[in-house]
């Protein structure tokens, strides 16, 4: 009898134990489902104006519309930069260019960065990206990747996911896995040039924004842009369908916002209000009051730890950006008292590095500094759009047109520093820099400008540097701990058919990887040793050096022939499976590997690199 009511004791606690475990279980769950799902689509290069629901009466975009009827339209958002890469950094890793790595479009984030996907995974998340990701390296943006075709950028008809991959994921999902919350991001290349052809559209009815030139061919290329809004639009409004049908509209946070504003002049690649001011609409029945506005200052720097807030996860302190959570919910009216952007310029082979950093407050007041003032800005605008080219028409017009001369010079030049009243001057036209009246209003943003820079760590002296390299007539030059993109070199000038590499090395018993080449090959020295390793895996190492500093010369032939000099004296012959020579996609570093850390002969070189120079052909002797 004691046996059995043992039995019976355990039966009952066991019982107990399933039903808990169930209750634990259901709990579990039901927590789950609580937190919302968050779906935001990111529009490519897209002025906020340039909504229906934000004014513009002539472009067509019912479903963004409907979504800023069912909720909130914030007027003051604006991106940290007004380049792809790093403004899609910023928003994914919730800290500014200079603080992430990526100043300079299709660079990548500094090596063992957290974003996004790290955050939200450990919140229990599942967090994927559908289209374009367009930031990098790939194990510091670990996003589950779905639509990889329509996230190429050729060609134009992949652009809005003509498979649908989109709209079938968040089927699946919500079929399959309901009870995990979902983070999507869907990030199509619309309205990113090159733009749809006009169907719908007849330019010559448009009224003109007061920042473009009136011309045919502009007339021609806005109806495009805005061909390529609707295209947007339409995508929208099937995520916003498929997210509704799938029942889960009420607990799903949905936004609309953009990466930064559109390529026209005075737009995107520069700093004015409309390169960094995007539209942001969120919607989440229920908490958002549906058809409301906020003038908040919010930044899409805010957006990571916005994220992590409607997730349930602890402030991280490090972030750059904090979470305006309780702005949407109503809970609070105001949330950042300025804002910070730049730019950098894309590194294409222009050799034209203008850097600008700005700050821009929630009163309305708008501060610019331009670090290379003398150096006229050039981007695609200027000669290499993909289509609907009407930059010409501009600088014909400008002959005889006054306006749009102002126009021209106005994109083409800029002072040192420009400072407008976004109250009265929208479009930024009267710059108040050398005002009198307006000097103290100056000297303040100088500060808060200089506040924000020092809070990052960035210095003029290092914004004056930049991120080119350093050109010769045949050679360049690379600072240790930097890196330049293969954009930054036009292929058929930098084509050598015997490479030079050249420096002074201290260090080189703890040393690490020298310096990368465009993907070809990796040249460190370590431990005493001087190697490279190739793309292909091979590899070449010298035996143990008599000195940890010298001077190095590698020579490196297409033919594969390769040979290394230190300190004056030959260490290392050998030949190579194939050429070497030509720039590829990547990057040139010096002393890292851009994106990524490495232990061993790959590390982040531990000592001194002075003077790396590539030289192409000869190391001539000539005066």
């Amino acid at each position: 009898m004691k046996g059995f009511a043992i039995k019976l004791d355990l039966i009952k606690i066991s019982k107990a134990a399933v039903i808990v475990s169930t209750c634990l279980c259901l709990c579990t769950q039901l927590w789950a489902q609580r937190r919302p799902n968050i779906v935001m689509f990111v529009a490519d290069d897209l002025n906020q104006e340039d909504l229906g629901c934000y004014g513009n009466k002539d472009v067509r975009t019912p479903n963004i519309n409907k979504l800023a009827a069912e909720g909130l339209r914030f007027t003051k958002a604006y991106a940290a930069s007004s380049m792809c890469t790093p403004s899609r950094s910023v928003m994914y890793t919730g800290l500014y260019p200079f603080r992430n790595g990526v100043q300079m479009n299709h660079f990548a984030v500094r090596a063992g960065m957290r974003s996004l996907p790290h955050y939200l995974k450990e919140l229990g998340y599942r967090v994927v990206i559908a289209g374009k990701t367009h930031v990098g390296p790939q194990e510091c943006f670990p996003f589950e990747e779905i639509g990889k075709e329509f996230g190429k950028y050729e060609p134009i008809e992949n652009r809005t996911d003509r498979k649908k991959e989109t709209v079938k994921f968040i089927e699946e999902h919500f079929r399959t896995q309901s009870d995990q919350p979902l983070c999507l991001i869907v990030a199509p290349w619309v309205p990113h040039v090159p733009w749809f052809p006009n169907k719908d559209f007849d330019p010559q009815k448009f009224q003109l924004p007061d920042y473009l030139a009136d011309t045919k061919e502009t007339r021609q290329a806005l109806a495009a842009y805005y061909q390529s809004i609707g295209e947007a639009d339409k995508m929208m409004g099937e995520v916003m369908q498929a997210v509704d049908k799938a029942g889960k509209k009420e607990n799903t946070v949905m936004i609309f916002t953009s990466d930064q504003g559109v390529q026209f002049p005075g737009a995107k690649w520069t700093v004015y209000d409309r390169g960094l001011r995007v539209p942001f609409i969120v919607r989440w029945p229920g908490k958002i009051k549906a058809g409301s506005t906020s003038d908040a200052l919010i930044s899409l720097v805010d957006i990571t730890p916005t994220f992590i807030d409607l997730a349930g996860g602890k402030e991280q302190p490090y972030l750059d950006g904090k979470s305006f959570k309780d702005v949407m919910l109503g809970q609070r009216q105001k949330h950042h008292d300025f804002v910070f952007g730049e730019t950098s310029v894309e590194p294409h082979y222009w050799y034209n590095y203008t850097p600008a950093r700005t700050v821009i407050t929630a009163d309305g007041w708008h501060y610019i500094r331009n670090y290379h003032p003398g150096v006229r800005f050039i981007t695609h605008i200027d000669k290499v759009e993909r289509n609907e080219f009407y930059f010409d028409s501009w600088v014909e017009k400008a002959k005889s047109d006054t306006k749009t001369k102002f126009l021209v010079d106005r994109y083409s030049y800029r002072p040192p520093e420009e400072l407008y009243d976004l109250n009265t001057d929208p479009s930024e036209f009267k710059n108040l820099a050398d005002v009198p009246a307006y000097q103290q209003k100056l000297h303040a943003m100088q500060t808060l400008l200089k506040k924000e820079l020092d809070r990052q760590g960035e210095t003029e002296a290092m914004i004056l540097e930049g991120f080119l390299p350093k050109f010769f007539d045949q050679s360049y030059t690379i600072a240790q701990n930097k890196s330049a993109a293969n954009l930054s070199f036009n292929k058929k000038f930098w084509n050598p058919e015997v490479l030079y590499i050249t420096a002074y090395l201290e260090g080189v018993d703890k040393g690490g990887v020298v310096c990368e080449y465009f993907n070809n090959f990796r040249l460190y020295a370590y431990q005493g040793k001087i190697g490279m390793i190739t793309a292909d895996g091979e590899e070449k190492e010298t035996s143990v050096l008599p000195t940890n500093k010298g001077h190095l010369l590698v020579r490196l032939a297409a033919t594969g022939d390769l040979e290394i000099l230190f300190n004056q004296q030959p260490v290392l012959t050998g030949r190579l499976n194939k050429d070497y020579t030509k720039i590829k996609n990547g990057y040139v570093s010096c002393g890292m590997i851009q994106g990524k850390a490495f232990s061993g002969k790959l590390q982040p070189y531990e000592g001194r690199i002075s003077d790396l120079r590539f030289t192409m052909n000869e190391l001539s002797r000539e005066p």
